[in-house]
């Protein structure tokens, strides 16, 4: 992008922050300021330059995929290590803490040997993102998740089947432990 384009982009961003009201907890308003709010500017400055809703969005999954990448490459390390699912199993329910209850509301249903599964049936981002009118680019942010935990470990199967990003009634999460799916 040129130097205007994202010169206009870093101002949007600072309109919708200065405007919108900032969450109470730490965890959402991180969520809010370092991942919704940006790329809610960049999308809006892509569509008012005239770009169609899909262009838009394709450009929007390619900055998020150059932007995850390294993420995608820890994880992608981290899943090498012997025993990652034990380990996962172990550390999933800390991690899911960055999702608190007051922008996602979270359903376990498995935890074992076999399989990590939660439903999320509420979404901060898509909720933020309705009240700008962009829901559509909600399923930006979940293909970042399949980005990350698709090819993250040899030991763990990434498994989603629906978003409510993607227009389902919730999220489901699956991290299925590869040997135990193998038999």
């Amino acid at each position: 992008m040129g130097q205007k384009q994202y010169e206009r982009i870093l101002n949007r961003y600072y309109d919708l922050y200065t405007k919108h009201s900032i969450p109470e907890s730490p965890v959402l308003k991180h969520h809010l300021v370092q991942g919704i709010l940006p790329g809610l500017a960049y999308y809006q400055i892509l569509r008012e330059d005239g770009k169609p809703q899909e262009s838009a969005l394709e450009k929007i999954d390619q900055t998020f995929e150059e932007m995850y990448s390294g993420y995608a490459k820890r994880m992608q390390r981290l899943g090498r290590l012997p025993l990652f699912y034990p380990i996962l199993r172990a550390y999933i329910r800390t991690a899911m803490k960055e999702y608190p209850a007051e922008g996602w509301v979270m359903e376990w249903q498995q935890v074992d040997g076999d399989a990590i599964r939660f439903r999320m049936n509420t979404c901060f981002y898509y909720n933020t993102l309705a009240a700008y009118g962009a829901t559509e680019l909600t399923a930006s942010f979940c293909r970042v998740d399949d980005l990350i935990y698709g090819g993250m470990s040899a030991q763990v199967l990434w498994q989603r089947t629906q978003t409510i990003g993607r227009g389902a009634e919730f999220c489901d999460f699956c991290f299925a432990n590869a040997r135990k799916a193998d038999k």
